[in-house]
């Protein structure tokens, strides 16, 4: 079973079915990313950065096909998830990555382990609306594949609600490919 990858926990089933991506980072060449924008900070996820990190994904949800009317107090329980995930195994939390301006989130990169294919799942790649159409979900990505790789993690996966064509797009340029339905 794909992990819940929407900001709203209690949904049993998404509005929309997603499908499961993977990229083999061993022997791959991870594309380069862009050229970081003037005024931003690129920097990895810490625990501090909950309340941000909560407001930047449901401003970045909101009016998208994975927006099911969440609240802020779902979206901190989210990234409260994310956190503990990550504490499971803590070298996961170090290829999560964010975009700043300032104190001010503009994109991030939530990788954590997805134990049943015992591989990282790029949880989540989010970005407030007036960043988008600028690159820096690209850039955050490429960086987190590239931490990962240096890891020495094998392949990684993520879960894309079908019909969110940003997203196809984003993980096709990356080199994930969808996987078949079994």
């Amino acid at each position: 079973d794909a992990p819940q990858c929407a900001v709203h926990p209690d949904r049993s089933a998404p509005m929309h079915p997603r499908h499961e991506y993977v990229l083999t980072l061993a022997g791959s060449a991870i594309p380069d990313a862009a050229r970081l924008p003037e005024g931003l900070a690129l920097r990895t996820v810490d625990p501090a950065d909950l309340m941000p990190l909560a407001d930047l994904m449901l401003d970045a949800y909101r009016n998208t096909i994975d927006y099911e009317g969440e609240a802020m107090a779902d979206a901190v329980a989210e990234v409260q998830r994310h956190f503990s995930s990550a504490a499971e195994e803590p070298a996961l939390l170090r290829p999560s990555v964010l975009l700043a301006t300032g104190a001010t989130l503009q994109c991030a990169c939530l990788v954590q382990p997805w134990p049943l294919r015992r591989c990282p799942l790029v949880a989540y790649v989010v970005c407030r609306p007036a960043s988008k159409r600028r690159g820096l979900a690209s850039i955050a990505l490429a960086r987190s594949l590239r931490l990962l790789q240096q890891h020495g993690c094998g392949e990684v996966r993520a879960v894309i609600t079908e019909g969110n064509v940003p997203s196809e797009r984003l993980f096709s340029r990356a080199g994930f490919r969808r996987l078949a339905v079994a």
